[in-house]
């Protein structure tokens, strides 16, 4: 599979949750993250970028489709670790449910001794993610899309899990 994009199924009946966008060297690259739970690998491994865009993957007919949380991980020293989460809801409009973003931006800590310390760090410094809304939020909170990086480098994306929102936010141990 190239750089220049991944696309979805398009025989596939349900549209993709979202789809992930960046320029790569002047080139449009899209990757698709599907609506169906599970766990999914990038379609490029090892590509480095400095911020990924996510904007809508298409509207789902009929009845509301259930919420459902992205996790997005990046290499990790032993295993994959995750970067963030990505809340994903449901609104109508005109005949039509079109998916909407929130970004979890919790930064989780454990206590050393006497201190609260970051649980991401990088070279001694909290990896925060930073996400950047495309427009205005509704009036639930959610954006019809944003763009996200990391205040300590570029991101490679090892790959995501997509489950249902009723299940823990936080990732398995």
């Amino acid at each position: 599979m190239g750089l220049l994009g991944f696309l979805p199924n398009l025989w596939s009946s349900t549209p993709p949750l979202l789809l992930l966008k960046h320029t790569y060297q002047g080139h449009p690259l899209t990757w698709a993250v599907p609506a169906q739970s599970g766990q999914y690998k990038a379609p490029v491994a090892g590509l480095t970028v400095s911020s990924w865009t996510v904007v809508p993957g298409g509207p789902v007919s009929g009845p509301q489709p259930p919420d459902r949380m992205v996790r997005f991980y990046v290499a990790g020293r032993l295993k994959p670790k995750l970067l963030c989460l990505v809340d994903v809801r449901y609104f109508p409009q005109g005949n039509a449910w079109v998916p909407y973003y929130r970004m979890d931006e919790r930064m989780y800590f454990t206590r050393r001794g006497h201190q609260w310390v970051p649980l991401t760090l990088l070279n001694g410094v909290p990896a925060l993610v930073t996400a950047t809304p495309l427009g205005f939020a509704n009036a639930a909170g959610y954006y019809q899309g944003f763009s996200f990086s990391r205040t300590t480098g570029p991101i490679t994306l090892v790959g995501w899990s997509v489950i249902r929102d009723n299940a823990s936010p936080l990732p398995a141990p």
